[in-house]
């Protein structure tokens, strides 16, 4: 059997050279679909300039039919903005990483105190929308995304008020454009320094991107600016946080993996932008720093790596982990357990499954008030048999209504 499998692969592999031989001849000829192929791997790869050289030989034979290709266009623009992030890549030195659970990432950041702290936006508000929330070191002030009339999602920031309820959301100003997202926002120490993470974006590289931005005249922002690589890359990135007095820096990106995970890298903070020279330096080191692929690739200074897991492990040995608040616990099936309103992905089970911890608590309010009464009556206080005697009847219907809505929100969420 191990021996015919081998025997599969042998062939499979040799028809994978095969094919990308023949693309490759093909599109030497100038065929515009060989070339989008070889371009697209090109830019996949962050090899911008050999992408531009098949499109290069795609236009040629367009040219010659007077024919248009949107997808040459647009394979053109994204090659042309990867080369020009690329020419910025930071050379940033990453201490670690790791891979965690999407709708717990929150978990893996463990800042200072004095960094401020994050949270959910379901869990802080109590709702079904994710995304993430930043409070200040004084606890006075929080940061997040807040969904808007024409469903975007917009930063906005709130102030405590006296009794320790929360004012009015305002919108920052100046963060925005038509057709985006915002969200994932942090604030640096400085009360002026903001990063957070945007899509649709026209000088994005894919999904969300991280960008930075301080706060000018007449509390209005200025123009955010992309991070550029390595933080930012074709799929999401997001939730950066410099945390000065452990001198390091976090964010989070699903760059290479599964659906549900994402990787968490934690990296020294340069005091200013140190880009790789382009014209000079390697462009392989250029290249492995920008993707990621490995960590260890941008470990070339050994002081400073050293310093920085020194800080790492300070942090994590002090810094008590983050409570998980669990909300509720409802199992959808044998291999899940749900105890946040931010682990749904069908949104209708979700709204119910606010409206069954309600219930619960309503039930959990009954069977209490019943238990009293029932002591009440044992006590000489008979008057109350016609009370209980409703609130036995309340309670059995009540109780299977929990149980169908219990059973309703497994179904929505399983559909």
């Amino acid at each position: 059997m191990m021996k015919r499998i081998g025997i599969y692969m042998i062939a499979f592999l040799l028809g994978m050279s095969a094919y990308a031989q023949n693309t490759k001849k093909l599109a030497e000829r100038g065929d515009v679909q060989a070339c989008v192929t070889l371009a697209k791997e090109a830019v996949a790869d962050y090899r911008f300039d050999e992408a531009q050289e098949w499109l290069d030989k795609a236009e040629v034979t367009l040219k010659k039919k007077k024919q248009q290709n949107e997808q040459v266009e647009q394979l053109r623009e994204e090659a042309a903005r990867g080369e020009r992030f690329l020419r910025g890549t930071d050379q940033v030195l990453i201490i670690d990483s790791m891979v965690v659970d999407k709708a717990e990432f929150l978990q893996a950041y463990r800042i200072s105190e004095e960094t401020g702290s994050l949270d959910s936006y379901a869990h802080f508000f109590t709702s079904v929308e994710d995304g993430t929330l930043y409070k200040t070191e004084l606890g006075n002030r929080i940061y997040f995304g807040k969904r808007v009339e024409d469903g975007s999602k917009r930063i906005c920031s709130s102030d405590q008020l006296a009794g320790g309820t929360w004012g009015e959301p305002h919108e920052l100003a100046g963060l925005s454009a038509e057709g985006t997202n915002e969200d994932y926002p942090f604030m640096t120490s400085d009360g002026l320094t903001l990063y957070f993470a945007s899509e649709n974006r026209e000088d994005g590289l894919g999904g969300y991107d991280i960008y930075v931005t301080r706060e000018g005249d007449n509390n209005r922002y200025l123009k955010p600016e992309n991070m550029g690589m390595p933080y930012n890359s074709p799929a999401n990135d997001y939730m950066m946080v410099i945390d000065e007095l452990n001198e390091l820096g976090w964010f989070a990106s699903d760059r290479y993996q599964p659906e549900g995970m994402v990787c968490i890298y934690v990296f020294v903070p340069n005091e200013s932008r140190h880009p790789f020279d382009y014209d000079s330096d390697d462009m392989d080191e250029i290249r492995a720093t920008a993707m990621l692929r490995s960590i260890s690739e941008t470990q070339n200074d050994e002081e400073l790596l050293n310093k920085g897991r020194l800080h790492l492990k300070e942090a994590l040995l002090y810094r008590p982990e983050a409570k998980v608040v669990k909300e509720f616990e409802i199992v959808i099936d044998d291999t899940r357990i749900y105890t946040s309103y931010i682990h749904f992905k069908n949104n209708q089970a979700a709204m119910l499954c606010k409206e069954w911890v309600g219930k619960k608590k309503e039930l959990a309010n009954l069977e209490e008030q019943l238990e009293n009464n029932r002591k009440s009556y044992s006590a000489g206080t008979y008057k109350l048999a016609d009370t209980i005697r409703k609130q036995e009847a309340q309670l059995e219907s009540m109780l299977a209504e929990v149980k169908n809505m219990e059973k309703q929100v497994r179904k929505l969420e399983l559909q």
